[in-house]
C-alpha cells in the first residue's frame, strides 16, 4: 500500500478517493530483550515470506494514513484452491478479499465496501448524510485494493520486495503490547525500476519499515518512505509518507464460505458495468 497498492481504499474513479493517517504508540520492550543480539533482517524477512506464502486467510481492523490525511477500515482475505474443469490443468488459486473503509467528510461518514467474491467485484458507497447507498458490479481481476505495500497478491510480491529491497533489522520493539522486530529495507540501486509501469506507486518508496510480530512473523505495521536515508538528513519531513497499521489480526483460522457473498441492499442504487 502513492505507495500502496492499485486504489488502496480508493473507489472507481467517479467515487471518493478515501484519505489515510495512522497514529501509532511504540512501547519499550524490557531492557533484557533489547540488549539481546537482533537476528539478522533477511533472516526475519525469511520467515516474513514464509508467513505470506502459507497466508490461507486473514481478517483484521486496518488504519492507513499520510501526515494529513486517514482512514479506518477492516479487511478480510482469502485464498481458495480450485480445481479446473479440465482434467490436466492445474489447480487454480482463487483471492476473495473485503476490504471496507470508513471517512469523515464535510457531507458526514463515508463508507466505501469492496467485495471480490473469486467472480465479481461489488462496489458499495454509502453516504452517512444522505444515507444513499450506490453499488456497482464488475468482473474482478488480480488487481485489488489489499492495503499493505506488497501489491495487490501478498503471496507473490513479497518476492518483488525481496529481490527490490535490502532488509536489516534495527531494532526491537513492541506494537500494541506485541512484541516485534523493526526491519528495515532500502531500496537497492539496480538502476531503473522494472515494476514502474505496472505499479507507479509502489515503485516510489525508497525505504520501508516493518514492523514484525515475534508470534507469527505476519507484519503488524508497515511505513513507507519517499527516499532513502541520507547523511547528513534531508532538511525536510522524515516521516512516512504512507504508514498501515494492522489491528486484531487473525491469520488461518478459517472462514464461512458465505462471508464473500453478497447481496445489493434494498433501495440502493445498482449499476452492472460489465
Amino acid at each position: 500500500m502513492a505507495g500502496l497498492p492499485v486504489g488502496l481504499f480508493a473507489a472507481s474513479e467517479d467515487r471518493v478517493r478515501i484519505p489515510r493517517v495512522v497514529i501509532f504508540v511504540l512501547a519499550v520492550l524490557p531492557a533484557s530483550l533489547a540488549a539481546a543480539g537482533l537476528p539478522d533482517g533477511e533472516g526475519v524477512m525469511d520467515k516474513v515470506t514464509t508467513a505470506f506464502r502459507c497466508l490461507r486467510d486473514l481478517a483484521a481492523d486496518v488504519e492507513v494514513g499520510t501526515a494529513s490525511r486517514q482512514a479506518s477500515g477492516r479487511i478480510v482475505l482469502q485464498y481458495v484452491w480450485e480445481r479446473p474443469a479440465k482434467k490436466d490443468a492445474p489447480e487454480k488459486v482463487v483471492r476473495k478479499y473485503i476490504v471496507e473503509t470508513r471517512v469523515g467528510t464535510p457531507q458526514g461518514i463515508v463508507t466505501v465496501k469492496q467485495i471480490s467474491d473469486g467472480l465479481f467485484l461489488w462496489i458499495e458507497q454509502k453516504i452517512g448524510g444522505t444515507g444513499q447507498v450506490k453499488v456497482t458490479r464488475q468482473k474482478t481481476t488480480s488487481e485489488g485494493p489489499i492495503p499493505g505495500g506488497f501489491g495487490p497478491d501478498w503471496r507473490r510480491e513479497i518476492d518483488r520486495w525481496r529481490r527490490k529491497y535490502a532488509f536489516q533489522t534495527v531494532r526491537a520493539d513492541s506494537a500494541d503490547g506485541e512484541r516485534v522486530l523493526v526491519v528495515e529495507g532500502i531500496r537497492r540501486d539496480e538502476g531503473d525500476d522494472p515494476d514502474a509501469k505496472r505499479y507507479p506507486d509502489l515503485s516510489t518508496p525508497g525505504r520501508v519499515l516493518l514492523f514484525v510480530s515475534l508470534q507469527d512473523d505476519f507484519p503488524r505495521r508497515v511505513d513507507l518512505f519517499a527516499e532513502k536515508p541520507q547523511d547528513p538528513p534531508a532538511k525536510t519531513n522524515d516521516g512516512p509518507m504512507v504508514s498501515v497499521k494492522f489491528m486484531h489480526l487473525h491469520l488461518n483460522e478459517g472462514l464461512d464460505p458465505e462471508t464473500f457473498h453478497y447481496t445489493v441492499p434494498p433501495g440502493a442504487e445498482f449499476t452492472d458495468a460489465n
